[in-house]
Order: C-alpha cells, then sequence, then structure tokens
C-alpha cells in the first residue's frame, strides 16, 4: 500500500506510521466510537482507528505512566463499533504484570477478547543532546518567564519594575513556605481592600495599635476570607503574618524603597559582599526566612529587577526533588545532583539563578500540565527523545460482534474523513506524539503472517 499523505499529522504517529507500514489504513484524527449500547459515555475516544482487508481496529495506547487496566472501560465501548480491539501498552511498566499467562490483572483486557501489544521506547543518552542549545533554552525561558506561580501559563513576563511590584515579590517570597503559592495573590487582594498591603499601611497600623494587634487583624482578614493560612509550631495560624509585618517593618528602615535598598547594601562593599549580607539579615529580620527563601527573593531581584549581585552561589541553585527531577529528565544529570554546577559553570556563565527558575518553570507551566508540545525543550526531553521503537504482539485480537449501526457509522466516517484528511489538532495527543523519523519496528510473526 502507498504511504499516505506525508503532511498530515496523525494521532500518536509511532503507531501511526507503524500501522501504515504494515498495510493499513489509518484515521486521521482521534475518532469517537458510536454511541448505541456504549456502557461508559466518557471512554468513547479512540486513539487510533485503522482499517485493513475490510475490517476496523480500533487501537488503545497506554503509557507507562498511565495505568493499564483503565482501558477494560475503553475496550468495553469499542468492541460494540470496532471488529478489532487492540491494547497498545507502554514497556516497560511497574503497574499491571503484562505477561499473559503469570499475569492477573492482565486477564482483565484479554478476557473481552482485545489484542495486546506492547511498545519499547529508546530514549537518547545524555552525549546525544546538545547541551548548549539546552543552555540557550533554559536562558531564553528565565528571561521571558514569569516568577510568580499565578502567572504561569499567562503572557506575564515577571519583569519587578515598580515599588509595589516589588514589595509583592518579597511579600510573596517570604510566604512560600510549605504552601501553595498560586494563591499568594488572594492574600494581596484581601490585605488591599482594607488597606493592609502595602509595607507603608502594614507599618502605620503597627504604629498605631502595635505589632501583635497589627497581626492579629490581618490574620482575622485571611481567615474571614477562607485564605489557607500555614500553621507552625510556633505562631500557629499567624506564621504567614508574622513574616509579612517583619517584612514591612525591614523596607521601613529605608524608605519602602527597593533601588535604595540595593545601594544601601552596596555601599562600601563588592558585589557578594553586598549580596551575602543581605542574605543573611533577611534571615534576621523576617519570621521564617531561611536559606531557601532569602535566596529566592534576591533570585529573583537578579533576574527581573535589575539588581546586579551575582547569583554564582551554590545557594541561589535551589535543591529539591521536583527540579531533580526535570534536570535529570532534560540530560543534565544523571543522579548526581552537584553535576548542575558544572553544566552552569560551563554553559550559564555561573548563573545558578538562570537555571534554578527555568526549572521552577519548566515543571510549573510544560511537566505539570502535560503540554509537551509547547515545551521549548521537547526535543531535548529523555522522555520523548526517541531513537528507536519496537513494537511487538503478545496475545492476536479475537474478532468482536459490532452492533451494525454503530460499525456502520464508522466506516463512513473512517472513508469520508480519509478523503478530507484534514489536519489534527495539537492537542489530542500531546503526551504521546513521539519523533519517528528515524524508529525501527518489529512485530511477532503471527501477525506478520495473518
Amino acid at each position: 500500500m502507498a504511504r499516505q499523505n506525508e503532511k498530515v499529522t496523525y494521532p500518536y504517529p509511532f503507531l501511526s506510521d507503524f500501522l501504515m507500514r504494515h498495510g493499513f489504513s489509518v484515521y486521521p484524527h482521534e475518532m469517537v466510537c458510536g454511541e448505541i449500547g456504549c456502557p461508559h459515555e466518557a471512554n468513547r475516544l479512540v486513539d487510533v482507528v485503522a482499517r485493513k482487508d475490510g475490517k476496523v481496529y480500533a487501537f488503545e495506547y497506554k503509557s507507562s505512566g498511565d495505568y493499564l487496566l483503565r482501558a477494560v472501560k475503553q475496550i468495553e465501548n469499542y468492541r460494540l463499533s470496532f471488529d478489532f480491539v487492540i491494547v497498545v501498552a507502554e514497556v516497560p511498566r511497574n503497574d499491571v504484570s503484562v505477561h499473559p499467562t503469570r499475569g492477573v490483572r492482565i486477564k482483565e483486557i484479554l478476557k473481552l477478547g482485545a489484542g495486546f501489544w506492547t511498545v519499547n521506547f529508546r530514549t537518547a543518552t545524555q552525549n546525544e543532546l546538545s547541551k548548549q542549545q539546552i543552555a540557550n533554552a533554559l536562558r531564553d525561558l528565565s528571561q521571558n518567564a514569569p516568577i510568580q506561580s499565578h502567572d504561569v501559563g499567562t503572557d506575564q513576563k515577571g519583569y519587578l519594575e515598580t515599588n509595589l511590584s516589588k514589595w509583592f515579590w518579597m511579600f510573596y517570597s517570604v510566604m512560600d513556605r510549605r504552601s501553595n503559592a498560586a494563591t499568594f495573590i488572594k492574600a494581596k487582594q484581601i490585605l488591599a481592600r482594607h488597606q493592609l498591603f502595602k509595607p507603608s499601611d502594614i507599618v502605620n497600623q503597627v504604629q498605631t495599635i502595635g505589632k501583635e494587634k497589627t497581626v492579629e487583624k490581618m490574620t482575622s482578614l485571611l481567615k474571614e476570607h477562607k485564605f489557607p493560612l500555614l500553621i507552625d509550631k510556633s505562631k500557629g495560624e499567624k506564621s504567614h503574618v508574622y513574616s509579612i509585618v517583619d517584612a514591612a517593618l525591614f523596607m521601613s528602615k529605608i524608605n519602602y524603597d527597593f533601588h535604595e535598598l540595593y545601594v544601601h547594601y552596596r555601599e562600601g562593599r563588592n558585589l557578594t559582599e553586598a549580596r551575602d549580607l543581605m542574605w543573611r539579615d533577611l534571615k534576621k529580620a523576617i519570621y521564617g526566612v531561611g536559606d531557601r527563601i532569602a535566596s529566592q527573593f534576591i533570585r529573583g531581584m537578579v533576574l527581573k529587577a535589575k539588581w546586579n549581585f551575582p547569583l554564582s552561589s551554590d545557594q541561589f541553585l535551589e535543591k529539591c526533588r521536583f527540579n531533580i527531577q526535570i534536570a535529570q529528565q532534560i540530560g543534565l544529570i544523571g543522579n548526581n545532583y552537584e553535576e548542575l554546577a558544572t553544566f552552569v559553570n560551563e554553559y550559564l556563565n555561573g548563573n545558578r539563578g538562570i537555571l534554578a527558575h527555568a526549572l521552577w518553570y519548566l515543571r510549573k507551566r510544560y511537566c505539570r500540565e502535560a503540554l509537551c508540545y509547547e515545551c521549548p525543550l521537547y526535543y531535548n526531553c529523555s522522555g520523548r527523545q526517541i531513537v528507536d521503537t519496537e513494537i511487538r504482539q503478545i496475545v492476536e485480537p479475537k474478532l468482536q460482534n459490532p452492533i451494525p449501526q454503530n460499525r456502520e457509522w464508522v466506516a463512513l466516517k473512517f472513508v469520508h474523513n480519509l478523503n478530507i484528511l484534514k489536519q489534527q489538532p495539537i492537542n489530542q495527543a500531546r503526551l504521546t506524539d513521539f519523533p519517528v523519523a528515524t524508529a525501527t519496528t518489529q512485530l511477532s510473526k503471527t501477525f506478520e503472517n495473518s
């Protein structure tokens, strides 16, 4: 069979490409199966639909991160519209044994007559990736990405250009411990409605009714509006507000002016000495601020507010399990987090802040939301850099007995859309659209001879 139009973006290209090379016609989109008799309305979308020798096939792909037995409800739907149903499972996997006789749970799929294939992706090794390319992407990402969680996914670039925006960054940073940072904008809005957000307003309140009553008042306002307060052993539910009030008092010493704060610490000191002194003073003056938060605040001011402190110390390379995971995924490190320091020194002029910010943003914007296609490091991600694909048939599918109206509807839709060949929307298969240009595939003799 001649290869279909190369310009069409087929769903799950690693599978569509394989099927076309083995004589199938492939439907150019995901397809909703027929509705008559379907027991599970929410499970009707078929990943890949194909046709061969007058029979229509439904393929359901399950990545290693997707629970395999979720396919059961989908098979129960698909078998009412298609002649054959086949589950394609990425291996290796940890949720269910895929052995057709020794595996216990896999039989829940096989007893429905579904066929079972496996796909094994061999990923690129670290030396196949361009570290300079990654560094350039990280630098661009940090320059154009926000630094606050509620701005992730917007067009905001996070620049701190006014004293009020810089104050919110300090406000945000001192609250950012074991809390959902995306909610901090809500705290700002609540306090601003009661003239208790600006540092000068907070200090005026302290001077009028005292620090303790100011803390109690602000805490009550946040509780009243159901803001999720952090509760710690020392300050209880007042923990967040103590940090905010201390930060306002800290800024009152230099007229609430962040440029003046920078100049004050620069006076008579080199940049590294000034940075380290401010870092220590923040921890001393503001309740709850430790190494991480002091580093976060200074890092943000350097990246987005034009402060000129060097970010070459490892304290600005935030070490957390999330950053480690992303760094491993894009091939920067193996199991040794300290390897990042070498990468930063060689490719980012020692600027740990750029890397820490970019790793945070990659996780928040792309990895958490599974927006792989939009990620600037899509083709450098070890989870996506596929250099070889092996597909094997484990169990041959059994001929189903679809409802005639459903099957006719599928067949007519298939023929109609093969003629139109509309481009598939990019968001239909974001996690599983792998490069296939260099893929090689293999199928068992059972299928080859059928």
